[in-house]
C-alpha cells in the first residue's frame, strides 16, 4: 500500500514539474501581474469551493486586494481578471480576442459550440443566420404578439390575492416564454402552448445554469468520472432529451409551414425574407447548414436566451419598484402620463416618450447583468497598461463588479435610476457599464429583451402598486452565468384606484 502510494505520489510530482517545464513561458508571463498564491496542480481552484452567494465577495476581495488587473489559475489555466475600463473596450473588441474561453466547454456539452457557447466561424455563421430576427425593423413587428401575451399575463395576476406575497417571476417567465413562440420561433399561440416538454424546460432552466456554474467553478465536478456520479449529470441527460423533444416538435410545425407557403405562394427564399415572413427556425432550415441535432440545441439556445434573460430582467424591475416605494411613483406618474387609465397596448413611441423608464432599466442591467462573467482566450500575446496578455492564457471580465465598482460609481450598490441621467451618463467613463458586452461578441437579443421587458413592466405598473415583505437589504445574489436572487422575486400587488 505504503509503495503504491508513494508511486503514485511521484507520478504526479513529475507530471506536475514537466507541465511546468512546458508552460514555464506562461509561468514566467503570469509574474507580471498580482495574485493569490496558488496550490500545487489545483492553483487558485480551492478559493471557488464556495456557497453560491459567496463567490460574489470572493471575485470582489480579489480586485480589492490585487488591483484591477489580477491574475489567478483554474487548475493548469492562468485567467487574467481586468476591471481597467481604458483597457475593455480594446481587448473586448480585439480580434485576437474573438475565441470564448476554456471555461465555456460546459456550457457546450449541452448547447454545442453555437450562438451562446461557441467562437469562430460555426459560431459567425449561426449568429448570422439569426441575426435578421433580433434588429430593430424586426422587433417593431412583435408589439401586438408582446401586449397580446402581457394581457394573458395581466388577467393571471389580477387573480391573486391582493394581500398575498408570490414570486412575480414564475408567473413573468411563461408570458416571455409564448412571447418568444410566438416570434422569434414562428409558432402560432395553440402550437405554442401544446410544445410537449417545453412547461418542464422552462420549470428546469435555472437548475441547469446552475449546473453548468458549479462545473465552471468547482475543480472537482470538471473531472468527467466525478461528475457522472452527481445527479447534475442526471439533470444534463435529462435536459439534453428535453432539447431534442422541444427542437423536433418546433422544426415539424415550421417545415410544414415552409411546404405550405412554397405550395401556396409559389414564393422562393429571398421573396419569403424580404416579406418578413421568416423565423429563426426557418432561417437554420433553409440555409442548409445545421444538422437536426444543431438545429435542435440553436433553437433552445435562442428561446432560453430570450426568455429568461427578459424574464429576470423584468422580475427584477418590478421587485426593485416594490423596494423603492419613491421610484415606483415617479415612474407611475410617468406611466400614467403617457399611456393613461385604459389597459391599452403600449407602443415603441409610448416608450420613446418615458425616460424614467428608460433610467430604470438601466440601472437594473447595471446591478443584475445578464451576462455577469466573461471568459475570452488570448490567441496571441497583446499589450496592455502593465505589460501584456500572453497567449495561452485567458482574460476575465466581471461585469457584475465592474458596474458596482465604487471608483467609478456613487454608493455602487444602491438601486437609483438617477445615475442614467443626461448629466450623470455624461460625466462617467463610458466602458464602466457593459451590460450587455462590447464588439462581435455583443448580446444578439438586447433590443428584443429590452422592449418585452418594458411592455412588462408598463402594463403591470399601471395597473397594480407593487410592495413586499422583504427588503432591499434581504435580496441574496448569486452568479449562475447572470445574476440570480436566491430567494426569487417576492411582491404583493395591490390594484390602483384608478385604473380600468
Amino acid at each position: 500500500m505504503f509503495v503504491t502510494v508513494f508511486l503514485a505520489l511521484g507520478l504526479a510530482v513529475s507530471l506536475w514539474l514537466r507541465w511546468r517545464h512546458q508552460h514555464r513561458g506562461l509561468l514566467k508571463a503570469a509574474q507580471q501581474f498580482p495574485g493569490p498564491k496558488t496550490l500545487p496542480g489545483l492553483g487558485n481552484a480551492m478559493m471557488f469551493m464556495c456557497k453560491p452567494e459567496e463567490m460574489v465577495k470572493i471575485i470582489k476581495n480579489i480586485f480589492v486586494n490585487y488591483g484591477d488587473i489580477v491574475r489567478f489559475w483554474l487548475g493548469p489555466d492562468l485567467n487574467i481578471a481586468v476591471a481597467c475600463p481604458d483597457e475593455l473596450k480594446v481587448l473586448l473588441t480585439n480580434s485576437k480576442m474573438s475565441v470564448k474561453g476554456p471555461l465555456y466547454k460546459y456550457m457546450a456539452d449541452l448547447l454545442g459550440r453555437g450562438i451562446l457557447s461557441g467562437s469562430g466561424s460555426e459560431w459567425r455563421q449561426h449568429r448570422k443566420i439569426a441575426k435578421p430576427n433580433f434588429g430593430k425593423r424586426a422587433i417593431e413587428n412583435y408589439t401586438h404578439v408582446f401586449n397580446d401575451e402581457v394581457s394573458s399575463l395581466m388577467e393571471e395576476l389580477r387573480r391573486k390575492p391582493h394581500d398575498q406575497q408570490f414570486n412575480i417571476y414564475r408567473d413573468i417567465v411563461n408570458t416571455t416564454s409564448y412571447s418568444v413562440c410566438r416570434t422569434i420561433m414562428g409558432l402560432t399561440k395553440k402550437q405554442s402552448m401544446n410544445i410537449p416538454g417545453l412547461q418542464e424546460m422552462i420549470e428546469e432552466t435555472a437548475s441547469i445554469y446552475k449546473m453548468i456554474m458549479d462545473r465552471m467553478t468547482k475543480w472537482y465536478l470538471q473531472i468527467d468520472p466525478v461528475f457522472w456520479l452527481t445527479s447534475q449529470y442526471q439533470l444534463l441527460k435529462r435536459f439534453r432529451k428535453l432539447i431534442t423533444i422541444v427542437g423536433e416538435d418546433i422544426l415539424k410545425h415550421r417545415r410544414e409551414h415552409l411546404k405550405n407557403i412554397r405550395e401556396d405562394f409559389k414564393l422562393e427564399h429571398m421573396e419569403m425574407e424580404e416579406d418578413g415572413m421568416l423565423s429563426v427556425v426557418d432561417r437554420f432550415i433553409l440555409s442548409g447548414e445545421l444538422d437536426q441535432p444543431t438545429m435542435e440545441k440553436e433553437i433552445f439556445t435562442v428561446f432560453t436566451a430570450s426568455q429568461e434573460a427578459s424574464a429576470k430582467i423584468a422580475s427584477y424591475l418590478i421587485l426593485m419598484m416594490a423596494y423603492h416605494p419613491d421610484c415606483q411613483e415617479k415612474l407611475y406618474n410617468e406611466i400614467k402620463s403617457i399611456v393613461g387609465d385604459s389597459d391599452r397596448d403600449v407602443t415603441d413611441d409610448d416608450f420613446k416618450r418615458m425616460p424614467y423608464l428608460e433610467m430604470a432599466f438601466k440601472e437594473i442591467v447595471r446591478l443584475f447583468p445578464i451576462g455577469a462573467i466573461l471568459q475570452r482566450t488570448v490567441a496571441e500575446d497583446i499589450a496592455i497598461r502593465s505589460g501584456y496578455l500572453p497567449a495561452g492564457s485567458s482574460m476575465i471580465v466581471s461585469i457584475f463588479h465592474l458596474h458596482r465598482d465604487p471608483r467609478f460609481w456613487d454608493n455602487p450598490d444602491a438601486f437609483d435610476p438617477e445615475r442614467f441621467n443626461p448629466e450623470n451618463t455624461e460625466r462617467r467613463h463610458q466602458n464602466t457599464y457593459i451590460p450587455f458586452s462590447l464588439g462581435p461578441m455583443d448580446c444578439l437579443g438586447r433590443y428584443f429583451g429590452i422592449k418585452l421587458v418594458k411592455t412588462i413592466c408598463v402594463r403591470i405598473l399601471r395597473e397594480f402598486e407593487v410592495t413586499s415583505q422583504s427588503s432591499y437589504e434581504d435580496l441574496r445574489l448569486a452568479i449562475y452565468i447572470s445574476v440570480v436572487a436566491i430567494g426569487g422575486y417576492p411582491v404583493i400587488l395591490k390594484k390602483r384606484n384608478s385604473t380600468k
